[in-house]
């Protein structure tokens, strides 16, 4: 028959088990929420000194936590039902999909197999050096990394691990890359050399001269063009989707063709108002008075009305600078252009953000207006600046 010590009360039980000898501890925790059945968290020691130390820390652990795992998954399992359960409901299926990416590539094949509660701030610097190892950049073991904290912080809340390993690590540095930006003399050049092209130069003009990204300028609508109030709607954005994405509940997102979808902005700083400069709002007005809209309402289409490949049209970019005689700079220094120019011109930092969609912004709620004077001001300077004029 086993051996019972006495323990003083409130610090958990303590017993050496006949059949091997072994001190067994044991701490009572809350009933189970779903089935109600009572639970245990066990250790064992060969000596009774070693019991007691590991009865006093899960006591300790218990009583920080309010609650402690009784069988920890691997961090592979967990991780698969956390995108599935948890990330899913809260992500734009452009997220999610990335989060899936990186998981797949790099966390679970390099430290998916052990168990959560076993993780060690060892893991997490094995999980930067095996990314950075690869010959890949510091950037992309820093998004493995900031994954990895949002999963571990989920699987804190829901009972299965009293720490999160991750945070305990500095993050790695981002990679300092320089885009690069076009002159004002360089964005004159480019519209100018794709002023016969019409559709050419109102996409371009929408990176230039409004800021859009590009998956918002391709999947910019008729309906959210007012060119009588001189404001452009940012409403959605043109995202190619892997096969098989589900939409979650609550997220709005409407197939246009193919694997290319009509998506939500990320954030509540993206879903803006943008006003419109001169000479753009006249490469709208008479690109609009002939052209029908595509699929899905689109101004900016290949044939057929379908829409504009995110590929495509960053192929599309590179051609046009080599064709005006500028040189390659990525398709998103169009954005850092644009806040270039406005800097330059004195503009405001409040109504850059705010013109710019940029997560800095502050806003109340709902869209970002920024249509007012003061913003409608700097875009028609900048307008005017970018006006494309021949010598």
């Amino acid at each position: 028959m086993a051996k019972t010590a006495r323990r003083d009360s409130g610090t958990g039980s303590l017993y050496r088990r006949s059949v091997d000898g072994l001190w067994i501890g044991y701490v009572t925790l809350p009933n189970d929420p779903v089935t109600g059945k009572r639970r245990r968290k066990v250790v064992s020691a060969k000596t009774q000194a070693a019991a007691n130390a590991k009865l006093r820390k899960l006591r300790a652990e218990l009583d920080k936590a309010g609650d402690l795992p009784t069988s920890s998954p691997t961090l592979e399992r967990w991780l698969a039902t956390w995108l599935d359960r948890i990330a899913a409901p809260r992500l734009k299926p452009r997220t999610l999909a990335t989060y899936r990416g990186y998981i797949e590539q790099y966390i679970v094949p390099t430290i998916g197999r052990h168990r959560l509660e076993r993780l060690t701030p060892d893991h997490v610097r094995q999980l930067h050096h095996a990314i950075t190892g690869r010959g890949l950049s510091s950037t992309t073991a820093l998004q493995a990394h900031r994954i990895l904290v949002v999963a571990l912080r989920d699987a804190m809340r829901e009972g299965k691990v009293t720490r999160n390993v991750a945070t305990l690590v500095d993050a790695p540095s981002k990679a300092v890359a320089s885009r690069g930006a076009l002159t004002a003399e360089d964005a004159r050049a480019l519209l100018l050399s794709v002023a016969q092209d019409e559709q050419a130069a109102v996409r371009w003009g929408l990176a230039l001269m409004a800021g859009l990204r590009q998956g918002e300028a391709l999947g910019l609508t008729r309906d959210a063009v007012d060119l009588d109030a001189g404001v452009i709607t940012v409403e959605w954005q043109l995202q190619r989707l892997p096969r098989g994405t589900t939409i979650p509940a609550g997220q709005e997102a409407e197939r246009v063709h193919g694997g290319l979808w009509l998506t939500r902005p990320k954030s509540r700083a993206g879903w803006r108002e943008v006003p419109i400069a001169p000479p753009l709002a006249e490469m709208l007005r008479r690109y609009l008075a002939y052209r029908p809209v595509g699929m899905g309402g689109l101004i900016l289409y290949r044939d057929g009305g379908r829409p504009l490949d995110p590929s495509d049209d960053s192929r599309a970019w590179h051609a046009a600078l080599k064709a005006a005689g500028l040189p390659r700079v990525p398709l998103h220094s169009a954005r850092h252009t644009t806040a270039t120019l406005l800097y330059e011109l004195g503009v405001a930092e409040r109504t850059r953000v705010a013109i710019l969609g940029h997560s800095s912004a502050t806003v109340t709620a709902g869209y970002t207006h920024v249509s007012d004077r003061e913003a409608a001001d700097a875009m028609g300077r900048l307008g005017m600046l970018l006006l494309p004029t021949r010598s």
